[in-house]
């Protein structure tokens, strides 16, 4: 009996070690998601590399990256009209961006990137940064992008191959609002087979290869009034000697004449 118990204990003791050093033997493996920005100028793209587990690869899942951007920040929609055209881009945005507004003046926006999981996906998105008013505390103006949110939604058939450790919350499902450009919340908790309302917030391990922040110049405030009037009165200065030397050469051009036709009339 005593036998018995003590070979008890050490099956229970091996299997608790074999538990702790298998301990990730079975855990969901999280997407990738790289995130870079180029580092310069009021023009740059930000490259995002994505990477599934094999398991959702070749599927017919699909999956996107919700990307919120600041008012400090706009897209041309031509220029992703174009990229969609050409097959480089899968996006939903805005309709209609004002490029001209400032940034006090704009509001934030959400531009969502589309693709299919595979082993390595690479998606840009280009974008542009807004001039700021001019200001008296800075020269520039600290602009910062946040992470995007991965979703992903599979048909029926294959919505086990999103293990529950994979979603953030795995009894939620979000419907995918074409208008605001965002994901609402699927209250009615109904898992239909459309594409729209069946998506779910997925885990990622984010891994910024750049900071995803801008330095922007301002202007000074201050130097306003001064350029303004240096401005004014430079204008007035070049128009002022505009008109005098338009009035000026017709006048040599007269005296040349002149002296043409003296030299003819002593010729002849």
């Amino acid at each position: 009996m005593e036998l018995s118990s003590k070979l008890k204990y050490v099956m229970i003791w091996k299997a608790l070690i074999l538990m702790a050093t298998c301990g990730n033997c079975d855990q969901v493996q999280l997407p990738i998601v790289d995130i870079k920005m180029e580092e310069a100028g009021m023009h740059r793209t930000i490259t995002y590399t994505v990477q599934f587990h094999p398991s959702l690869v070749d599927k017919d899942c699909k999956y996107i990256l919700k990307q919120s951007l600041p008012a400090a920040v706009f897209v041309s929609t031509d220029e992703l009209d174009d990229l969609q055209r050409l097959n480089k881009l899968v996006a939903v945005y805005p309709k209609f961006v004002d490029i001209e507004q400032p940034t006090e003046k704009a509001n934030a926006f959400t531009v969502l990137l589309r693709g299919s999981p595979k082993i390595t996906d690479t998606l840009t998105l280009p974008i542009h940064f807004r001039y700021h008013a001019p200001s008296d505390n800075s020269s520039y103006a600290s602009v910062v992008i946040d992470t995007p949110v991965l979703y992903a939604n599979c048909p029926a058939t294959q919505r086990g191959l999103m293990k529950n450790e994979l979603l953030v919350q795995p009894d939620k499902l979000f419907c995918l609002n074409y208008e605001i450009i965002s994901f609402e919340e699927n209250l009615a908790r109904e898992e239909k087979d459309t594409e729209q309302c069946s998506w779910k917030q997925l885990h990622a391990d984010y891994q910024p290869k750049s900071a995803l922040r801008a330095e922007i110049p301002v202007g000074n405030s201050r130097a306003f009034p001064p350029i303004l009037y240096a401005t004014i009165t430079l204008s007035w200065a070049l128009s002022i000697w505009t008109v005098i030397r338009t009035r000026s050469v017709p006048r040599r051009i007269n005296y040349r004449l002149n002296d043409q036709r003296l030299l003819q009339q002593k010729v002849k």
